[in-house]
């Protein structure tokens, strides 16, 4: 894996910038007492942001598994300041910037309730998920990782819906806080059986660690990216905090950006991959349990935000079915699918706040009649999810079933696709009970009404959309700007090393 600094790409220290930006619109927006100005500032920045990561996919060198755009500066100790992207992390940073933009115009239509401070926190997360997004040193990752929880709290509790606000950020700050130093653990357990202190990815690849350790550094870091995601049965804060917590703002960020699945596939299986391969049944089993409950529990849900949180958990478990299996489509599929649940579940997120804009609440019992835009976009979203052709959710699904197949577990892929029967079952059936039934047998005339979408949401609906059906329709760029580095990693783990028990790199070669 080389390395291609910055400069052969652009002049500027891109990704530098793409941290620094949102960083420094939080703390300057923190401040500011005219709301006009600060939404003008917000959606100004948000969308210079994603103007800098639409430069970053444009200069990105596609087919090759290096690291690009690399900035590094020793910092103290084992920490240095070391980012970089490649295939694994590049479209993560366009979804936060996409995901930032559209949650600061939603603030600005519902005319949130102290909005400077409201930007500057989900500034300061988008700040913190690009940070580790583009981390190339793991301890740097749990920095940024770990600092996530703090903007994520404040969301939580001064901005929630529910009476059970503040219960419901204490848990997802003390649950995840398990995570960070589980993840923390993993680390350093990998860090002291080496030989010196790796942290640098670079580094990590080339140490050789004894089989316990690596053993031990697995299940560490793999438990604690568990609760980050969160995968079955860590998931317990998920649903409560989407609930309780703002209908749009953190919950569009906790289902958006997959900081969990995406460390798995950047910090443990490259790194860890013998240990990867010994435990990759098991791993495999956790994710189908993770669908069939996830999904039958969104199944008999009549919240959408406790069916978005519980359809989550369900997808999460096809992306584990797909890191299990080790192989390029098995990794691209979880990869894309990730993404594309980040999109998705996103889109659903601002289609309940759309909801409980008008009605005061996401709960199936109070149909929203006859409002045709915000039907059809729950119905395309939702399609998304369940991998309609024609979507962004369809190349995603149906390689990480190919990828199932081609570790020969063919119950794991008969699994993710009656997960995709399941997802299909549990939204089609809130969107006939909260958008057909009031209508049912009225003409069209006579339905109760009720009002659609406004401007702006029609363009977040657009927005999302739109992402939805190009990627869906031209999915072949997609696979490009991923495909040389989830082709590079397969060919270094898919090929089990040491059959009997979790061997070492050195003795595995």
């Amino acid at each position: 894996m080389g390395e291609i600094p910055y400069r052969t790409a652009v002049p500027f220290p891109l990704l530098g910038v793409l941290v620094a930006l949102p960083l420094l619109l939080s703390v300057v927006l923190r401040n500011m007492r005219d709301s006009r100005r600060v939404y003008a500032l917000g959606l100004t920045g948000g969308a210079i942001e994603l103007a800098l990561t639409a430069l970053l996919l444009a200069r990105f060198e596609r087919g090759t598994s290096d690291l690009q755009f690399v900035e590094r500066v020793p910092l103290f100790g084992g920490l240095a300041y070391h980012v970089g992207v490649d295939g694994v992390s590049v479209l993560f940073l366009p979804l936060t910037a996409l995901l930032t933009l559209l949650v600061t115009l939603y603030a600005q239509e519902v005319a949130k309730e102290r909005p400077a401070r409201y930007l500057s926190a989900i500034f300061a997360l988008e700040a913190v998920l690009m940070g580790a997004f583009v981390s190339l040193d793991l301890l740097l990752f749990w920095v940024f990782s770990s600092l996530e929880l703090l903007p994520g709290f404040w969301l939580v509790r001064d901005w929630g819906t529910g009476p059970g606000r503040v219960a419901a950020a204490r848990r997802y700050a003390a649950l995840n806080m398990m995570g960070v130093l589980l993840l923390l653990a993993g680390a350093l357990v990998i860090g002291r059986s080496a030989s010196a202190p790796p942290f640098t990815l670079t580094s990590l690849l080339a140490a050789d660690v004894p089989p316990k350790a690596q053993a031990l550094a697995f299940w560490l870091m793999m438990l604690g990216f568990a609760v980050r995601i969160p995968l079955f049965p860590f998931h317990g804060w998920l649903p409560k905090v989407l609930e309780e917590g703002p209908v749009v703002g953190v919950s569009v960020f906790l289902v958006g950006a997959k900081l969990g699945a995406y460390g798995i596939l950047r910090f443990v299986i490259p790194v860890l991959p013998e240990a990867a391969h010994h435990y990759s049944g098991t791993i495999a089993i956790f994710g189908v349990v993770g669908i069939v409950y996830g999904g039958l529990l969104a199944l008999v849900q009549t919240n959408l935000r406790r069916l978005v949180a519980f359809a989550c958990l369900a997808h999460m478990g096809s992306v584990l079915v797909g890191l299990s299996s080790l192989n390029f489509e098995g990794l691209t599929g979880a990869l894309l699918v990730t993404l594309n649940v980040g999109l998705s579940a996103a889109g659903l997120y601002f289609v309940a706040g759309f909801l409980h804009r008008r009605l005061g609440s996401t709960e199936v019992d109070r149909p929203t009649h006859y409002a045709p835009i915000l039907s059809l976009t729950f119905l395309l979203v939702g399609l998304s999810t369940i991998g309609m052709p024609g979507t962004s959710g369809f190349e995603a699904e149906h390689l990480v079933v190919v990828g199932a197949l081609g570790a020969h577990r063919s119950a794991m892929a008969v699994a993710v696709g009656a997960g995709s029967l399941l997802g299909a079952a549990y939204l089609l059936r809130y969107f006939q009970r909260a958008f057909l039934a009031a209508a049912a047998g009225a003409p069209a005339p006579s339905r109760p009404r009720l009002p659609d979408l406004r401007v702006r949401e029609i363009i977040i609906a657009g927005a999302v959309a739109a992402v939805i059906v190009g990627l869906g329709l031209f999915s072949h760029p997609l696979l490009d700007v991923v495909g040389g580095s989830l082709r590079a990693m397969s060919e270094e783990v898919e090929t089990p090393r040491a059959p009997a028990r979790v061997g070492s790199r050195n003795e595995a070669r």
